[in-house]
């Protein structure tokens, strides 16, 4: 019985961080001279880049991710200024946000018909981080979409499996014709070592498979406003160009325009900057920019599991 609680409080748990990864608050920024904090890099090319070539390739994307660390404070800077770049350039894009579900459309569209503040819809997200953001393109007149799903379609798909999806769903998000065995297995491990090792084989499968579908429906939401070009702000998994956003809209609407931008936190002694993000699938790339941040301070994670 105890065991059977145990599973029931990670899986309600695990819900709520892959919902809304928690409400965080944001730390101290540490490593603010390390040598890599705030360059860009190029890991197809290998080389060094700048933020006019960040830039230049943005404007020629039909979807931007910017991949962030949630509670990083630098990480939502970086984002207004390209924002505000692209803003300056005579760009009026979609600003699609992984913190807003899709359920929420109708309430973000009607505050932001009243000029009212889109950022008191956030559930479970630090407001202060993004107000700015939100604060920007409603004042740019920007359309604001929600690309998450709540965790009440989510739960079902950890603990039971696709089954609890219709048949027609999973075709249109291309959930199986996305996804091989070898994407899988990458997903899990890195769900596995988020978790701290601490999970379940049933649990950390079913999370395997709800970061699927949000990543599907997330790529499903700029697939809806492609016409329009896309900023989306999301975590930096769900930019990756293996297992996240991008290989759904490859798979759904090949020869899509995607830039897909990893903002990075450094680590003390770690100058190389190949040596971060390199678990692309086949050795390959997973971010087609990496930007180079300060580090948030915040409480060692796994001590949650250690309780």
């Amino acid at each position: 019985m105890r065991g059977t609680r145990a599973l029931g409080r990670a899986i309600v748990a695990a819900a709520v961080l892959i919902a809304g990864c928690a409400a965080m608050t944001p730390g101290t920024l540490r490593e603010l001279d390390h040598p890599l904090a705030g360059r860009l890099w190029d890991p197809v090319a290998g080389r060094f880049t700048d933020r006019d070539d960040l830039l230049n390739r943005a404007a020629a994307a039909q979807v931007l991710l910017l991949g962030e660390t949630h509670d990083n404070p630098y990480h939502h800077r970086l984002q207004q200024q390209v924002l505000e770049a692209r803003l300056a350039a005579g760009a009026r894009p979609v600003l699609a946000m992984e913190q807003f579900d899709r359920s929420q459309q109708t309430a973000l569209d009607e505050t932001a018909a009243k000029r009212g503040d889109v950022s008191a819809l956030l559930r479970g997200w630090d407001r202060e981080q993004y107000r700015e953001l939100i604060a920007m393109a409603a004042a740019a007149g920007l359309t604001i979409v929600g690309g998450n799903l709540d965790r009440e379609r989510l739960r079902p798909v950890v603990r039971e499996g696709y089954s609890t999806l219709a048949p027609e769903t999973l075709e249109r998000l291309a959930l199986d014709t996305a996804w091989d065995t070898g994407r899988d297995a990458l997903l899990a491990g890195l769900i596995q070592e988020s978790h701290c090792n601490a999970i379940t084989a049933p649990l950390r499968d079913g999370l395997v498979r709800a970061q699927r579908l949000r990543d599907a429906t997330l790529a499903e939401v700029a697939l809806e406003r492609i016409d329009r070009d896309v900023i989306y702000i999301l975590g930096r998994g769900h930019a990756r160009r293996d297992i996240g956003v991008p290989r759904y809209l490859e798979t759904r609407r090949p020869g899509t325009r995607v830039l897909s931008v990893a903002l990075v936190e450094v680590g003390a002694g770690r100058t190389a900057p190949q040596a971060y993000e390199s678990d692309g699938l086949h050795g390959k790339p997973g971010f087609d920019l990496i930007w180079f941040t300060p580090r948030a301070e915040r409480p060692d994670p796994c001590l949650a599991f250690k309780r």
